[in-house]
């Protein structure tokens, strides 16, 4: 550019030192950094924050064969979908509890036609159903019986026959009751909903519970929150997962909430609390039970087994006492009571057997595991409006 060469040169030649000194640090530089990230990669894991987090199980989930990805696709109509929304719509009407969202899941290791019933990753159900047909059974009021195939209704566990679509207006006419693949799903999980909802409540339901309970009744849930007496989420959980496990509904969650600030000063043992909830709910737990003339069919037993009861060693549980009964004293109590629950049930009547208050929980404690349908009520539970039919009693030996 018309530059004299004596300026060109040197400085050229500064420009070219300058380049080869910057291309060999960063060489050096390149060489550093690829060494520290083997160092790196040689460490990964040595640390809890190289680990990444665990993600929570489901609280409730449903897995299900490729066959039946048709039941939740939104293009095929999602019937399954739609039924799973309205079970837990009634769950909470029902039961008073605040079901989460059940997470449905397409597991290959499945038999295509298979279902499979979760909670907090543990299976607690898993059936067989056939796409496109229909489950009949006989429920007492079929006239004309018609061919299929035999299998086991899973939610109750009874006889019934799968049909095709083209025998299905024959099973309606003679008398058989007919359900669809999607309601055999729901069914399913609806009864399972209720036979374990202890165990789907969870802390942070509860907290849901007591702050949508605080916008309406706000010195409710400080009387059992805030003082001297106050109840943490955990204990406040074992009571309501105690009412929940005998099938007594929780929506009244005001009077629960009284009841247990009313005898917070008094006791903090979980059963008693749990007792007391109960005499409190006594006409909503009756009312259950009772028969169309509004009449409460009962079982009582015999004086002399209360005392051996009250007499036995006894067990602390989490929710409650149990009674150490001997393994021939068990097995006993078990046969008196099976026969007579039996009659109950072949007259229409749901078995219920009537206790005095102190051995209640005594007597679920024994039994629950053997008949888990029984239900166990004590005297102070029921009203004077209610009336009582006894129709037998418990005699043990």
């Amino acid at each position: 550019p018309g530059f004299p060469w004596y300026v060109m040169v040197p400085l050229g030649a500064s420009l070219l030192f300058a380049g080869r000194r910057l291309g060999t640090l960063n060489k050096k530089k390149t060489a550093a950094d690829s060494e520290e990230a083997k160092k790196q990669k040689q460490t990964l894991g040595s640390s809890p924050g190289d680990v990444p987090p665990v993600v929570p199980l489901d609280p409730l989930s449903l897995e299900i064969g490729f066959a039946l990805i048709p039941l939740v696709d939104q293009a095929k109509g999602a019937e399954l979908l739609e039924r799973v929304t309205s079970i837990r719509r009634e769950a909470a009407v029902d039961m008073g509890l605040v079901v989460p969202r059940v997470r449905i899941i397409d597991n290959m290791r499945l038999d295509p036609h298979e279902y499979c019933v979760k909670i907090k990753g543990v299976e607690v159900a898993k059936s067989k159903i056939r796409m496109g047909w229909y489950l009949c059974m006989n429920m007492g009021a079929v006239t004309d019986e018609i061919p299929g195939e035999k299998t086991i209704e899973p939610t109750f566990g009874i006889p019934a026959i799968w049909i095709t679509e083209e025998n299905r207006e024959k099973a309606e006419r003679a008398g058989y009751t007919v359900v669809d693949t999607p309601t055999i799903i729901a069914t399913h999980l609806n009864q399972i909903i209720k036979t374990h909802a202890a165990e789907i409540l969870g802390r942070q339901d509860v907290q849901l519970i007591l702050d949508a309970v605080k916008k309406d009744y706000p010195a409710v849930v400080e009387s059992v929150l805030v003082g001297e007496g106050a109840f943490t989420l955990g204990e406040i959980q074992k009571v309501l997962q105690g009412l929940l496990r005998e099938q007594v509904s929780i929506r009244n969650n005001v009077a629960i909430l009284e009841t247990l600030a009313d005898f917070s000063k008094i006791t903090r043992d979980t059963g008693t609390l749990i007792e007391k909830v109960r005499q409190k709910l006594g006409r909503q737990i009756c009312l259950q039970y009772v028969d169309d003339k509004k009449i409460l069919h009962i079982v009582t037993i015999a004086q002399d087994f209360q005392k051996k009861l009250l007499e036995a060693p006894r067990v602390n549980l989490v929710d409650g006492w149990s009674a150490a009964l001997d393994p021939p004293t068990h097995r006993a109590w078990i046969e008196a009571a099976s026969s007579i629950i039996a009659a109950m049930k072949n007259a229409g009547w749901v078995p219920v057997i009537l206790c005095p208050g102190e051995i209640r929980p005594l007597v679920r404690s024994i039994t629950e595991r053997d008949m888990p349908k029984v239900v166990i009520l004590s005297i102070p539970e029921v009203p004077n409006d209610i009336k009582i039919e006894i129709v037998g009693e418990i005699k043990v030996g």
